[in-house]
């Protein structure tokens, strides 16, 4: 489809879902790819998701993109066939907020968190990240991972768990805990043991 087959309203449409979900789509990728190959996997599911723009159901939109970030992520895992566990997690920063408390603790809850889902199987990361940071419903995440509710329930279940198992040693041990919302979202994971 070309670019001046789209009206003025789709195209804005497809811009304010683009700028909302742009950032959360290349962490996404990240988680599965590794931040090397985040970026090129993005671009081409943008422009995977340009060109089909309007062919969706606009209450899916979210479960459909990652979908196709997903896959493009994937793809492009298969296709560099490198040791995805050899990449670090979480070298994609956000945009900096203003204070230097505004910059130091997010920074420490998110080496934090990204230390935690770096422990987890590409599996139970990919559930935990489209749950907790990408906001879909379980029935969403199905349909991005291509299983069943079910399926999901259990992945969110043995990632909760993990994480929170890991956060009862790393608070035995002297490490240090998160605190503001990612202490809190965690806490309340470790809650649902």
């Amino acid at each position: 489809m070309a670019v001046t087959e789209l009206g003025t309203t789709s195209r804005r449409t497809f811009e304010d879902f683009h700028a909302r979900r742009a950032g959360d789509a290349l962490r996404y990728a990240a988680a599965i790819v590794g931040s090397r190959e985040a970026e090129d996997a993005c671009q081409e599911a943008w422009l995977r998701i340009w060109r089909s723009w309007g062919r969706s159901d606009p209450d899916r939109l979210d479960a459909w993109a990652f979908r196709i970030v997903r896959n493009c992520a994937l793809d492009r895992g298969r296709s560099q066939s490198r040791n995805r566990s050899n990449e670090p997690l979480g070298e994609i920063d956000p945009p900096a907020p203003v204070g230097v408390e505004d910059v130091v603790m997010p920074r420490m809850e998110a080496e934090g968190a990204l230390r935690l889902l770096g422990q987890l199987s590409m599996p139970l990361r990919e559930t935990l990240w489209l749950r907790e940071v990408g906001g879909l419903s379980y029935a969403e995440i199905a349909e991005v991972q291509a299983v069943s509710m079910g399926t999901v329930m259990s992945r969110l279940h043995a990632a909760r768990k993990r994480v929170a198992r890991h956060l009862s040693q790393a608070r035995g041990t002297g490490g240090v805990p998160l605190t503001g919302a990612a202490g809190a979202a965690t806490e309340s994971i470790g809650d649902r043991r």
